[in-house]
């Protein structure tokens, strides 16, 4: 058995950009015999009773952690923002693979998250609910005039976004001349 406590600074490693930038943890959680399964579980829900890191909730979600929930249940009704609510609801009813009361709460909190950046991030933590109701919500900014919005709207439900791509560069002069002509 690997050690516990090196098996966790791998999982969860110090949260800036440095070190969370385009990270995954799921082929080290894959890796994880059955002991070590059940030990980094258990060790992950007493940080995460600590910390409102949600990569060890995301964490906890790959692991399908059933045991997690209650501390989940707890980060989600301790969160303040609309995003960090709508991203331990999806954990949640990831874990529980369809939760009725989660749907109701990314519904809700979807239109109290105003701020364009964080609306794009959130695009993909709604679409994991695979609801009709969250999706027609997502399908509303499609087209919308901002490129990140429609193109994060799009990719997070599996549309092309090739037209939108079209849309940005006529808007910007690109489309208009051939590739070799670019640079004239």
């Amino acid at each position: 058995m690997r050690n516990i406590e090196n098996l966790l600074k791998e999982l969860i490693p110090p949260s800036d950009y440095q070190h969370r930038n385009g990270f995954s943890n799921e082929h080290i959680v894959l890796s994880l015999n059955e002991n070590e399964k059940t030990e980094v579980e258990r060790k992950l829900i007493e940080m995460l009773e600590k910390n409102e890191d949600d990569l060890i909730g995301e964490t906890l979600t790959i692991m399908k952690s059933t045991d997690s929930l209650p501390s989940l249940k707890k980060r989600l009704n301790l969160s303040k923002s609309p995003e960090m609510k709508i991203i331990w609801a999806s954990f949640i009813n990831k874990i529980k693979n369809g939760d009725e009361e989660m749907k109701k709460i990314a519904l809700n909190e979807f239109d109290n998250v105003t701020e364009k950046y964080s609306r794009t991030l959130i695009f993909y933590y709604l679409a994991e609910f695979s609801d009709s109701r969250i999706n027609d919500k997502i399908r509303n900014y499609i087209n919308h005039e901002d490129y990140l919005t429609a193109t994060n709207a799009r990719t997070s439900l599996g549309i092309n976004t090739s037209d939108i791509v079209k849309r940005e560069q006529i808007k910007n002069g690109i489309g208009i001349k051939k590739w070799w002509e670019i640079w004239k």
